[in-house]
């Protein structure tokens, strides 16, 4: 902890969002994997019950301090959106659409978070941030399209959109609570709820780990570690030090790390399409998170 405190800020916010991006990145590819044994549901319920396992002993350490039952409502919503009908959403979708077309899905991410935040926080970026928004998303776009060589909108590309959506609603909702409570009780609140949501749609999941190879359930296990707990923890610590539009802005940088991560783990290697959309898609965060926010 003492090592950590000498750390500027700056950095730890950098540090923050390159490990959450860097998770969520092979998440996509994880996910792709994990889905040949596992159905949706319990692929998440799973994952968050192995997330909220990983978060729990920290709260606890810390005096398990609850909400006030006036903020119990928001966090159920919070769970719901971000973790049980994201979770199930995108599981569902990546059945029939690549992790490539997902993740390029998941760009749009950024932009609705960013114009939730100006309507309801009254958050603005300049014009140098718009024009860093819209270049991110044409090179997420072209890396996206050069990595699987097509792109249709499918319903399980509409899944994906949907799932979006809802990760959108819980990151506008985040930025209200973390005013009120520290960043790690919220992610751990919001994730055990979301768990709890998942219930439903996780039936045979005991039945199906016992007869899935271990290394696939070794996989979800660290789905639920890494990117299911971890990141989002070191997400909510970044929207404490930053605003909502910069750090969403970093979502921009997943799909350039999630085909890094399916070169190295699947064996596909980028196009040039690809790699040139990875530097736009650079340039354009670079543009983002070097705007000067207006109040």
């Amino acid at each position: 902890m003492k090592f950590i405190n000498r750390i500027p800020e700056p950095w730890l916010v950098f540090l923050s969002l390159f490990g959450a991006v860097l998770g969520w990145g092979w998440a996509w590819v994880g996910i792709r994997e994990a889905m040949h044994y596992y159905g949706p549901g319990q692929l998440a319920l799973g994952r968050y019950m192995v997330a909220s396992l990983t978060l729990l002993p920290f709260w606890i350490g810390r005096g398990a301090r609850l909400p006030e039952w006036r903020h119990w409502p928001l966090l159920i919503v919070m769970g719901l959106s971000g973790f049980t009908l994201y979770n199930f959403c995108v599981n569902l979708g990546e059945k029939t659409v690549t992790a490539g077309t997902a993740s390029l899905l998941g760009s749009f991410l950024p932009i609705l978070t960013t114009l939730g935040a100006w309507f309801f926080f009254r958050e603005k970026l300049t014009f140098r941030g718009w024009s860093g928004i819209i270049i991110a998303f044409v090179g997420v776009a072209a890396t996206s399209l050069g990595a699987q060589g097509n792109f249709q909108l499918s319903h399980g590309a509409l899944l994906v959109l949907l799932a979006v959506f809802f990760a959108a609603i819980y990151g506008l909702l985040i930025k209200r609570m973390i005013l009120r409570y520290r960043a790690l009780d919220v992610t751990t609140w919001a994730i055990v709820a979301g768990t709890i949501g998942l219930i439903p749609f996780g039936s045979g999941l005991v039945q199906t780990a016992a007869h899935a190879p271990w290394n696939t359930t070794v996989n979800l296990i660290l789905l639920g570690i890494f990117p299911g707990a971890i990141c989002y923890a070191l997400y909510s610590f970044a929207l404490t030090r930053v605003n909502m539009a910069r750090v969403a802005s970093s979502i921009f940088f997943m799909p350039v790390t999630s085909i890094i991560l399916g070169w190295f783990l699947l064996g596909e290697l980028p196009s040039g399409i690809a790699f040139i959309g990875g530097v736009i898609t650079l340039w354009g965060a670079y543009l983002v998170n070097t705007s000067k926010l207006l109040k």
